[in-house]
């Protein structure tokens, strides 16, 4: 984000900073072994919270036989992760609906807001996602940067009313008047808040929908956020059978839910939305509206929809293809052209963000800069292309022992840095004595006969108690680390150590 407009952002009246029940709740949420008790007498200093969990927990959305009757029965049928999401959510919009707008529709925001939380809700209960309440609140704050923006730029939305009826439009147009859009803003206020990092991540991706499958549960959080949108507008405008389609189309490609379960979501939306709308004291869709969108929905989904299916799935079909073909490319310009592992260039613009993303969330963050041992009289010996195919099974055993989310790249020759994002030092080593073992114990076929090379590994870890600056530090010391390990007689993983010489890194 532009420090600029950070600041800006900062100094905006009674914007970022969440309302004293929130900042308790937020609070509570961050510890693990947070008791019963305390959320109930957290909640239970605001009355209308109290109300708010007692209804919500006999409600349709819980379906209990027996009535809660107080608000810790309350508690033990929605478990605290659920009370405390939605204590949030309750807390923050009557916060938030506080303020004056400066050219925002807020009773049109607010309905938008309500929808996509009932909607992100109601698609990851299609799917038997656990923790349904957090797709709520994301669902709900997706938006929550346009408040921001309209506090901070008063000017942005004005004159916008006909824009706001288009979203993707009208984040076009705060990219072309701020430089950014609310999904971005929401996603920093929301950690300035120090919500969860699977609510900011899904407020930060609201409008980017993958239509690609992706069984990971964090994507498909993010996935049904990102489509929540798409499914309110259905309930907010009048739309027609093409744009069913699309949006059932878009759902079936992400999520996998077919036509009917979408038929389903759409039921259950309009099931929900009396109930929410009597929770969060708004105005949503008039039962009419919603019986009528239903029965459009039921004839498109279930009689009309076959033909503009097969046409927009052929449009999107070239049009992802196309896409597909664009991220090729670019995957391939980031690649090592031998090894498969990402290259130098790539592994510097990596590194820097997943400092920052450490420094920002306060986890801990390893390298481990790895050289295959005397590689040099290895080529010498058995030719170049024997030395390729040997550089080919080291990156192989790298990815073979490391994790999905670690970061393998060639640094350059024999050389190889491995990223490993919320790892600790000592995990690191452990993860770099297998790297060593697993190399050692490897017989590689060169012609009629079989070498055996070994690795050595230098590792630093960014974490409290033994914090790095910056990212070319962290680095550094890898580096520096790998050189003891060379002159302690190679083939072996040696831990940065601050007391080591500095002179022995190359990179001073």
């Amino acid at each position: 984000m532009n420090p600029e407009i950070e600041a800006q952002l900062r100094l905006s009246a009674n914007f970022p900073s969440p309302p004293g029940v929130a900042s308790h709740i937020i609070e509570l949420a961050q510890d693990p072994e947070i008791e019963m008790g305390k959320v109930a007498k957290a909640v239970s200093l605001d009355a209308a919270l109290t109300t708010k969990i007692l209804r919500i927990a006999n409600s349709p959305l819980y379906a209990q036989r027996r009535k809660s009757e107080s608000l810790r029965q309350a508690l033990v049928v929605l478990g605290l992760n659920a009370t405390l999401t939605l204590a949030l959510s309750f807390s923050l919009v009557k916060s938030l609906r506080g303020g004056t707008a400066n050219g925002l529709d807020y009773p049109r925001y607010w309905r938008r807001s309500l929808l996509c939380a009932t909607a992100a809700r109601a698609l990851g209960d299609a799917l038997r996602q656990p923790r349904a309440e957090d797709f709520f609140l994301a669902g709900l704050l997706q938006d929550v940067g346009m408040l921001a923006l309209d506090r901070a730029f008063p000017e942005i939305y004005q004159n916008t009313q006909e824009l706001q009826l288009d979203h993707a439009a009208l984040a076009q147009h705060e990219i072309k008047t701020a430089q950014l859009d609310h999904a971005e803003v929401g996603a920093w206020a929301m950690r300035k808040w120090n919500l969860p990092v699977r609510i900011c991540s899904a407020i930060g991706n609201s409008h980017m929908i993958d239509l690609t499958a992706n069984p990971d549960p964090a994507a498909i959080m993010d996935r049904c956020v990102a489509l929540s949108g798409d499914v309110a507008q259905l309930f907010l405008a009048q739309p027609d059978q093409r744009q069913f389609a699309e949006v059932a189309l878009a759902v079936e490609r992400s999520l996998a839910l077919d036509k009917t379960a979408f038929g389903q979501v759409l039921a259950t939306i309009s099931a929900i939305i009396p109930e929410t709308e009597a929770i969060f004291d708004a105005s949503i869709v008039s039962k009419q509206d919603a019986d009528h969108i239903l029965e459009q929905a039921r004839e498109v989904l279930l009689v009309r929809s076959l033909q503009a299916l097969r046409d927009i799935n052929s449009f999107k079909d070239v049009a992802e293809r196309s896409y597909s073909r664009a991220l090729d490319l670019e995957e391939e310009n980031r690649r090592d052209a031998l090894t498969g592992t990402y290259n130098r260039a790539h592994f510097d613009q990596f590194m820097q963000r997943a400092f920052e993303n450490a420094q920002r969330h306060d986890h801990p963050l390893s390298v481990a800069f790895a050289d295959l041992d005397n590689f040099k009289g290895v080529n010498d010996t058995f030719g170049h292309q024997a030395g390729d195919r040997i550089l080919q099974t080291t990156a192989r055993l790298l990815r073979e022992n490391t994790r999905e989310t670690d970061f393998i790249a060639r640094y350059g020759g024999e050389e190889f840095i491995v990223v490993l994002p919320a790892t600790d030092a000592v995990t690191a080593q452990r993860i770099c004595e297998r790297i060593v073992a697993a190399l050692q114990l490897m017989t590689h076929e060169v012609g009629e006969t079989r070498a055996r090379v070994t690795i050595s590994i230098g590792c630093s870890t960014h974490e409290r108690g033994s914090s790095f600056a910056n990212a070319t530090d962290l680095v550094k010391a890898a580096d520096q680390a790998l050189y003891t390990a060379k002159m302690r007689g190679r083939n072996r993983a040696v831990p940065f150590n601050r007391e080591l010489p500095k002179s022995l890194s190359r990179f001073v």
